[in-house]
């Protein structure tokens, strides 16, 4: 089965709105972008925290490294998505002219973004008593379904081009330095 936006979308939704249902779905590419949405979503919680300031920077520093790991994680996932979806619809290079810099697990990673964010601005309309600031809110609650409006459909135009063989994309091998101990000494000399 074809990976399409209105499976990615329902999914999203469902762990935005009951985050211990997992869907069941048979195919692996819906469980990954699952986990994406499920790593992205305590990555944003994460981030939270680490605004944080009034609790230390002994704090900060430890919720620091927490995100460190999380986005190790998240940058794994994506390429396990990309990996399947190699997989699942036979994609394989072709001329540079066809090439698509950016992965459908890229653009998932974004839309899960994009999901939380609408859930965030949602709540906060929920509570904003202002209207001034409820309209701000409800603006750019439009702008973010526009955004995720686009990108789902550019999604489902990327997957019929791949499946066509129209267009292709490379799982890019990893080349992280931030998190290698080894080499913060080196750092902290640059620095």
């Amino acid at each position: 089965m074809t990976p399409n936006f209105k499976m990615i979308s329902d999914i999203f939704s469902c762990y935005i709105s009951d985050q211990s249902t997992i869907p069941t779905y048979e195919d692996r590419i819906y469980q990954l972008v699952f986990l994406c949405m499920k790593i992205n979503k305590e990555q944003w919680d994460l981030e939270d925290l680490a605004r944080m300031v009034e609790r230390g920077s002994d704090y900060i520093v430890s919720i620091k490294k927490d995100i460190d790991k999380s986005n190790q994680d998240r940058n794994n996932l994506v390429r396990e998505i990309d990996t399947e979806i190699v997989s699942l619809l036979k994609v394989s290079p072709s001329t540079d002219d066809r090439f698509y810099s950016e992965s459908p697990g890229m653009i998932i990673d974004r839309l899960t973004i994009l999901f939380i964010r609408l859930s965030a601005i949602r709540e906060l309309l929920s509570v904003i008593e202002e209207s001034d600031i409820k309209k701000e809110y409800s603006e750019k609650e439009a702008i973010v379904l526009g955004q995720i409006s686009q990108l789902g459909k550019f999604l489902d135009r990327y997957f019929v081009k791949l499946v066509n063989k129209e267009v292709f994309f490379e799982i890019q091998q990893p080349v992280k330095i931030y998190n290698d101990s080894r080499i913060r000494k080196y750092i902290k000399i640059l620095k």
